[in-house]
Order: structure tokens, then sequence, then C-alpha cells
């Protein structure tokens, strides 16, 4: 899928740096959603004044801990129940159930962005949404969704994470989305083809729209000097000690390094300075992860989950990263151990646990680039 990836121009987020909205956006919401702005506006709801809700800038996020078998909508959504545009962002899981946006059925026009998380099947509370200012991002889609096929334009429409088990096959769902205007990205969505994808880009973004097509984030670096000693292939993982790392400062491929107990089993990663895939931590049991102190980007995604041993090391070089994802943070209560992070080129998410506060994030968005949305949720 990779091979067929197509880049056009990048289009960056216009107006207030992503800095100054983060920083608006925790003054709004405990937790938030950064999104590349409104390009497009969406078209007025044909209804009057009384039809309209929300503030620009505004942040909406349905509560994690709702409970799914609850027989109303949770109460973060009644404010738009009734309202026919809502000036600001969405940020919603229904966990499957899709009673949980029984609030949003009047709903023609957003003019900030949506965001769904493991969308139910049933999405048909949107039935009359026609517009998203923002961008569209569902997340983890296990099968193809019912509901959005009233959506005729968006600024951009993110795909990402769909279950290698699910039936979601095609983008046949958004029969009338035909305006893209500002980006098309699909990640990680094995059960799509990638010709289903290119064709859907063809006819439906506008010309100028940034469409990228691959697994990862696309590389961002100068072909590598005389001296870089390039390993492993670029649709290859390799797990923890492989002895074919040894001497290795270029990486092809992604590393993923699940229950590490010991710095003696990373003795091979020393010489990497850079991994054009993923790199994926679970479930270490040492903090000391030294053997990558000279690492200073990551491509794709830099993932953690079940972080059980801090404070980590060996990250103090690390610069640049594709994605970066922070999951069931365990023992993590900062970010301190990533000092030299600048730029997220494009997604984050990062979800926030025991030790790790709302503070902690705004601390890490506040000192480093960040390309795309900012995604932040509870455990």
């Amino acid at each position: 899928m990779n091979s067929r990836r197509r880049e056009l121009g990048v289009r960056r987020c216009s107006g207030q740096s992503l800095r100054a909205s983060w920083a608006f956006s925790v003054a709004l919401s405990l937790f938030g959603l950064l999104a590349c702005g409104n390009a497009s506006q969406p078209p007025s709801p044909t209804a009057g004044d009384g039809a309209s809700c929300g503030v620009e800038g505004q942040i909406i996020t349905m509560g994690f801990g709702y409970e799914p078998n609850a027989p109303l909508s949770p109460p973060e959504l009644e404010p738009l129940r009734g309202c026919k545009r809502f000036r600001g962002t969405l940020h919603l899981n229904p966990r499957d159930e899709p009673r949980t946006l029984e609030a949003l059925t009047a709903l023609e026009a957003i003019d900030g962005s949506l965001v769904i998380v493991s969308p139910p099947t049933d999405l048909s509370a949107l039935g009359h949404l026609r517009s998203v200012g923002g961008t569209l991002i569902l997340r983890q889609l296990y099968e193809a969704p019912r509901g959005l096929e009233a959506l005729e334009s968006a600024h951009g429409l993110w795909l990402y994470d769909g279950w290698v088990s699910g039936s979601f096959t095609d983008l046949e769902w958004l029969p009338k989305l035909t305006n893209l205007s500002g980006s098309f990205i699909s990640r990680r969505n094995p059960q799509v083809p990638a010709a289903t994808l290119e064709a859907f880009a063809r006819e439906r973004v506008l010309p100028g729209a940034w469409v990228s097509l691959g697994d990862s984030v696309p590389p961002n670096t100068p072909t590598p000097d005389a001296d870089a000693v390039l390993c492993g292939q670029a649709d290859q993982l390799i797990q923890l000690n492989d002895p074919s790392l040894a001497g290795c400062t270029r990486l092809l491929g992604s590393l993923h390094l699940p229950d590490v107990f010991s710095p003696d089993q990373l003795q091979n990663l020393s010489s990497l300075l850079e991994i054009d895939g993923s790199l994926s931590l679970f479930r270490n049991h040492t903090p000391d992860f030294s053997a990558l102190g000279s690492l200073r980007r990551v491509g794709a995604n830099f993932q953690t989950s079940l972080i059980d041993s801090t404070p980590l090391q060996g990250f103090e070089n690390l610069r640049e990263v594709g994605e970066l994802s922070i999951a069931k943070t365990g023992d993590l209560t900062d970010f301190e151990w990533l000092p030299a992070l600048t730029k997220v080129r494009e997604l984050a998410t990062i979800q926030l646990g025991p030790g790790l506060s709302e503070e902690a994030v705004t601390a890490l968005v506040s000192r480093i680039e960040i390309g795309g949305p900012v995604l932040v949720f509870s455990p």
C-alpha cells in the first residue's frame, strides 16, 4: 500500500498557531481536540438565528466514562439538542451505542471538526449533517457506518486504524461527500483496498488538497549520506534485539519493543539514529532504554502502552516523530523524558492516566510543533 501512496502539496493550518489554539482549548474543555481550521465554511442552515449554537473555537467532548446502557444522551451533548449549526468542534466516543448521540439529530452543519472514536455502525443521529467546516476524523472503524449519507462537504477526511478483522472495506457510506478541500488521509486501514482509496481521492478531493494514503506519515528526510548504514525493509516489523540491527544507523522498517525486562535486550540498537517506520513500547519492565540514546527521528508512529517502569531513559535526543500515541499510561506522570522532542508531523493522541494530568499534556504540546489534531482523552 505504501508504494501506492500519493502525496500532494501539504497545506498548513491557517490563522493561529497550534500552540495558541491548544491553550485556548484547555480553557474551554478538560479534554480537547485541535484540527486544521475552517478553510471552507459550511453553509448556514435554512432556519433563523435560533438554529445556531456554540461559539467559534468551542470544543465539546463527550464524556468517555459515559455508561453505554443509559437511556439518554450524555449531558455534554444536551446543549446541542435542536441545534442545526454548531459553531465549534465535537469529539465523540459513542462506544457502539447510537443512543448516546440522540441529542444531535437536528444537526446540519459543524463549523469546526468532528472526531468519532470507535464509531458504532448506526450513526443515524447524524443523518442530517451536510457539512463539516474542519476535519472529519474517524478512528477504529470496525465496519462501514450508516448515517453520514447526507454529508456533502468537509475540509478534510482522516481515517485511522480500521480493525483488521472488521468489514470496513469501502467508502460507499459517504455517497455525497464530493468537496474535500483540505486533506484526505488514510492510515492503517488494512481492509480497504489501495485502489478504492485512490479512486476516492481522484473523484472526491479538490485540486491542491493534501492526499496521503500510506500506513505511515510520509518520510521527510534527506537521502542518507554515504556513511549511513541501512537495515530492514519498509514493510518489515522487527522485534527486540534482532541481530540484523547491530551497527545499523537507519532502520527502514518498524521496531516493536514488548516486555523489555533488561537493557541487555536492547544492546543491538545502540547505533540507531533514525527509524523510518514506527517505534512501539509495550509493557516495559525497566526504565532503561539508554541503548536508544542516539535515536533522533521516528518517521511514523511513536507509541507507548502500559508503561510500568519510570522515569524512562534513552529518548533524550528524539527530536521528531510522525505520529505520537500515548495510551494506557501506567506510571507515566510527565514528558520530561522527551526533552528534545520539538515536532509531531501529524496526529497526536494522548490518554490521561492516574499520574498523567492535563497540565503535563499542556506542558508538552505548548513546546512542540504539531502538524495535525491533538486528541486528549480520559482512561
